[in-house]
């Protein structure tokens, strides 16, 4: 093992101490200085020194390297200040509730409601002033308030949650107002870890410092989780093995009425919950994706008759239910499905097809049934930690359906002789919208998760997408598309900044499930005729280099552009606006 994996596998044991704890960051940070630095600033009202190493340490373990600065005590709004200046793209505001007044918890039962309504005010003025000026940062997470006193049972709620709970409210009405604000609830990590481990006393009384290490450990864990590891990872499909993965048993030697899959009995009632947390993510955007070495027909026969099975055929983007190799298979489904290998993510039962997956397909990310099935439900919650912590949009839901979509509008092409009259025949059209303030939180997503058809791969956060439609010299368009067998919703975006006589094209993505009929050459005239009334003479673009966007290289030459340059693979195009006349696509109707 190497020294690099060694300290990654000690940074994930738990019950690693404080000290291995250092030493494996600093060790690893010095190992792999080039991973991608993302900077941390942290601002709370008490002393929490340590959080800084255990951003470092799930940062690093989320495959991003963090670099931290730590803010003034209580001064919140001056630490916004200090870490846009110092070019801090993530901030953390940390405010621990028993400080809001000294001893705040001993004293509300004897503090007067109006003291009480007064302090809100004073925080809730101060909260959206901080809010305000966090707008250049990608993302501020605001943590919940948390009570450190126990609570006495009398019945009902005491003065503590009563006002905890109204204070929690009124962050998170503050923070919903702010596109790049995203409420941590450290209630939740209290709850995971127990109060006990949460805080240590004596160090509060001693010198502000309330916060447990076990405490900021998950706390950090939950951040990074909801960063998605500071745009480290974007997981799109979830791949699943069949046997010992969606029930107990065998299929092929079991039969329908052997396996184990009901609500009510062990072993059942363990894969009966695996299957509800898969289907739930699959509402919520997940593609879900079989990869399994079994008779189809078997399979087909639990999906569509078992009594209890929560996962049926039409819940499946994707399958390969053969006695291929698996690794062969997981390649071919993300070629179906046109994303990367490292947008997925497979889960099966068998030590071997594990190890052979993990070590033909690094970049997938690969996660073992536990033997211990009473493990099982842990892993589940890892899952949805992995795909939900970052968020959902509600263009994101469901997806299944959209993929059968172009499934259906494939398998209709063979009616036709040619390929424009079946691109004619699926009554595409696309809408478009400029400066949607209601499609921010998708446009950022489509930018954090789009790679192939991707000009110049930009990541901006629901900040930076705001900021842009918010100025007057940029317009952000939102591409809609659409045909005859429905919705495919929100899956383009162009951002153009107008330059004095120059239309300057800085961004051009679109969803691979679109591509290829047309649409990325549709949109060019309503643009076109938008620059013009600008008073714009010229339209300039770029296409910069990715890993994973080289089918893109030539696009802005096919569309008529004049190639000016190219410096390190940077190709840089301008054209005559009077010159630059894109044909309208005849088998789509644009909606401008």
């Amino acid at each position: 093992m190497s020294d690099a994996a060694a300290f990654i596998e000690l940074l994930r044991t738990p019950g690693t101490t404080l000290a291995r704890t250092i030493a494996a960051v600093d060790g690893l940070e010095r190992l792999e200085p080039a991973r991608r630095v993302t900077r941390i600033g942290i601002s709370s009202n008490v002393s929490a020194d340590l959080l800084a190493l255990f951003l470092r340490k799930h940062a690093l373990l989320a495959g991003a390297r963090a670099e931290l600065q730590v803010g003034h005590h209580d001064d919140a709004l001056g630490d916004v200040e200090r870490f846009v200046q110092a070019g801090v793209e993530h901030m953390v505001l940390l405010p621990f509730f028993d400080n809001l007044l000294p001893a705040f918890e001993r004293q509300i039962e004897l503090l007067e409601p109006e003291a009480i309504d007064a302090r809100e005010a004073d925080l809730r003025a101060r909260l959206r002033l901080v809010f305000e000026k966090a707008g250049r940062l990608k993302r501020l997470y605001a943590c919940s308030f948390v009570r450190c006193t126990p609570a006495v049972d009398t019945g009902a709620p005491d003065a503590v949650a009563r006002v905890l709970d109204r204070f929690n409210d009124m962050l998170r009405h503050e923070a919903a107002a702010f596109a790049n604000v995203r409420v941590i609830d450290t209630g939740a990590v209290v709850q995971r870890i127990g109060t006990a481990a949460a805080f240590d006393m004596r160090f509060y009384l001693r010198s502000t410092a309330p916060f447990a290490t076990p405490f900021l450990d998950e706390l950090a864990r939950r951040i990074v989780a909801a960063a998605r590891g500071f745009d480290a990872h974007f997981y799109k499909a979830l791949v699943l093995d069949c046997d010992n993965t969606l029930w107990g048993g065998i299929v092929g030697e079991d039969q329908l009425d052997g396996i184990r899959l009901d609500p009510h009995h062990y072993p059942g009632r363990v894969f009966w919950q695996a299957q509800q947390t898969f289907r739930a993510l699959e509402r919520q955007g997940v593609l879900l994706c079989l990869c399994s070495k079994n008779n189809a027909a078997d399979v087909d026969e639990v999906l569509d008759r078992h009594p209890f099975a929560v996962l049926r055929r039409e819940h499946i983007a994707a399958r390969r239910v053969d006695w291929t190799d698996k690794v062969s298979n997981l390649q071919s489904i993300a070629r179906e499905l046109n994303i990367g290998l490292d947008s997925m993510v497979f889960v099966d039962d068998s030590d071997f097809e594990c190890s052979a997956v993990r070590s033909a397909l690094p970049e997938l990310r690969v996660m073992q049934v536990p033997k211990s099935l009473t493990d099982y439900p842990r892993l589940l919650d890892e899952l949805r930690e992995l795909f939900l912590a970052g968020g959902v949009t509600a263009e994101s839901r469901s997806k299944t359906a959209q993929y059968r979509q172009r499934e259906q509008a494939e398998a209709a092409r063979a009616d036709f002789e040619t390929h424009e009259q079946y691109l004619a025949s699926l009554d595409l059209q696309v809408r478009i919208s400029r400066d949607d303030v209601a499609s921010v939180a998708r446009i950022s997503e489509l930018t954090l998760k789009s790679n192939q058809f991707n000009l110049t791969t930009p990541r901006l956060s629901p900040a930076q997408v705001r900021e842009r439609i918010d100025s007057p010299a940029s317009t952000v368009y939102a591409l809609e598309v659409g045909d005859r067998f429905g919705n495919a919703g929100l899956t383009g975006v162009v951002l153009v900044s107008w330059e004095a006589e120059t239309a300057r094209i800085e961004a051009f993505l679109m969803s691979c499930r679109v591509i290829g009929r047309g649409i990325e050459f549709s949109i060019w005239p309503a643009l076109a005729d938008d620059a013009r009334r600008r008073g714009c003479r010229f339209i300039a673009a770029e296409y910069r280099p990715s890993a994973k966007n080289a089918q893109v290289a030539d696009f802005y030459d096919r569309l008529g552009l004049t190639r000016v340059g190219e410096d390190d693979g940077t190709r840089r195009y301008r054209a005559e606006l009077d010159r630059f006349n894109p044909s309208p696509i005849d088998w789509i109707k644009v909606c401008p």
